[in-house]
């Protein structure tokens, strides 16, 4: 699909700034089927959701496993960088924690986390046992950095990063 996306995205720039509300229906590109209206509206839809630079607060952790965990802190995205910081909380205060933070890539619905920076540990909550702190600090042109390809989606304010373990985060765009 993301051939779809880039094409059709252009061909919709470009007919629209030629021919304001046109319907691109008719362009033909050699080697590929032609997108309909209806697709042109989602794939420019889905384009400008995917911004995902600023801050954004989790709300929930949903484990593969089945527990939901509330969680607070704060993720943001600036043109490369990304840092996180976060805490599951449950009746007894903060529970456990993660400062992460490194760079990564977005194509379409994929980012891709290369952490550079890790510090967390903490108590036992339901799926996850006890855990000491932990440290870990790279160099940005560290071989070792491990990249974590997520899959998100964007739907207004809600950002959903789906990791490669089955767990699951949502976070809210933060206003202030």
């Amino acid at each position: 699909m993301r051939w779809t996306l880039s094409i059709t995205l252009a061909a919709f720039l470009a007919l629209g700034a030629a021919v304001p509300g046109a319907a691109v229906s008719g362009v033909a590109v050699p080697g590929t089927a032609v997108p309909g209206a209806d697709e042109i509206a989602l794939a420019q839809s889905a384009a400008e959701s995917l911004d995902i630079r600023g801050a954004w607060k989790p709300e929930t952790y949903r484990l593969k496993a089945g527990p939901v965990h509330e969680v607070t802190g704060l993720i943001t995205f600036t043109e490369k960088d990304w840092s996180v910081l976060f805490f599951i909380v449950t009746d007894e205060g903060p529970r456990r924690g993660s400062a992460e933070g490194g760079t990564y890539t977005l194509d379409g619905d994929k980012l891709t986390f290369r952490h550079l920076y890790n510090l967390s540990g903490g108590h036992a909550v339901e799926g996850f046992e006890a855990s000491d702190l932990s440290m870990r600090v790279r160099t940005p042109d560290a071989e070792d950095a491990p990249a974590e390809p997520c899959i998100i989606t964007v739907e207004e304010d809600l950002l959903t990063i789906f990791f490669p373990s089955g767990n699951q985060m949502i976070f809210r765009r933060n206003s202030d």
